[in-house]
């Protein structure tokens, strides 16, 4: 009996340690973060730890600017609008087509920059002088055409209506044009309504006027033409040419010449805005 009491008490600290040594087997396998497959515990715990540390990484990469590429797709597809016709892009019946063709015709259209009568000139009412002033040095011919209007016409309302206006010439004293120069001038006639114009010459402050056989009548909206150079005047309209010599006491200077503008008077000033077409040759 003792040797059968002490089988049984052997094997029972056998199972003892055995099973002593199974749960501390069990134990270190389930404190070990590699057996998550035999704990679903600690599969659960690893996971929401795992998940919790890699939720940063998911928020910043969800601020990335995922859409962007979508809406750089929306820019593309605008481009062709704002870089206007694309030919092989479009049809050739598209509107813009026909469109562009016109614009371009429409820009290339030309335009004359001045009237046909040459520049308007205008002298403003209580003034002498005349607008634009094309002012000149050294110059040996003045030569163009002029036309008077309705505005070309005045009334000064004493005998000071047949005073000379000058349209044109070549003074050899430019800081006094009055002093030595050759020059076309104008008028107004009350009577007829017409223009006159002839030739006229400063000799040493004296005034040398045209003779009646060298005033030329011209009526409203005519062109006539002039020529100025160191021998002389020339005016034409129609049939009509008057030519005038330089007088033998004028000595034309070419370095100290200059071009003579529009002047009204005379000694009075303008009594309203004259104007007239003048064309430089």
């Amino acid at each position: 009996m003792t040797k059968v009491a002490r089988s049984a008490g052997g094997l029972a600290v056998a199972l003892g340690i055995a099973a002593s040594a199974a749960i501390a087997l069990a134990d270190q396998a389930s404190a070990t973060p590699g057996s998550s497959t035999d704990n679903p515990g600690h599969v659960s715990r690893v996971s929401r730890a795992d998940s919790a540390h890699r939720k940063p990484q998911v928020r910043a990469a969800a601020q990335r600017p995922v859409p962007r590429p979508v809406a750089a797709s929306s820019r593309v597809d605008r481009r062709p609008v704002r870089t206007g016709v694309n030919a092989s892009a479009m049809s050739p019946s598209a509107a813009t087509v026909p469109g562009t063709a016109t614009a371009v015709t429409a820009a290339s259209k030309p335009y004359p920059r001045w009237d046909s009568r040459g520049r308007l000139i205008t002298i403003y009412k209580g003034t002498h002088f005349v607008i634009p002033n094309r002012w000149t040095l050294w110059v040996t011919k003045e030569s163009g055409d002029a036309t008077f209007t309705a505005d070309s016409a005045y009334d000064l309302g004493d005998e000071d209506q047949y005073d000379w206006n000058k349209l044109s010439g070549i003074t050899y004293t430019p800081w006094r044009p009055d002093q030595n120069s050759s020059m076309v001038v104008w008028r107004y006639n009350l009577q007829n309504g017409m223009y006159e114009i002839g030739p006229f010459f400063n000799v040493d402050f004296a005034y040398v006027f045209p003779t009646d056989d060298q005033v030329i009548t011209v009526p409203g909206d005519q062109t006539f033409t002039y020529s100025v150079d160191y021998d002389g005047i020339t005016v034409s309209y129609g049939g009509q040419t008057v030519y005038k010599p330089t007088p033998a006491d004028l000595t034309p200077n070419f370095w100290t010449s200059a071009r003579v503008t529009g002047w009204f008077g005379g000694s009075e000033v303008a009594p309203r805005t004259v104007s007239y077409y003048q064309h430089l040759t």
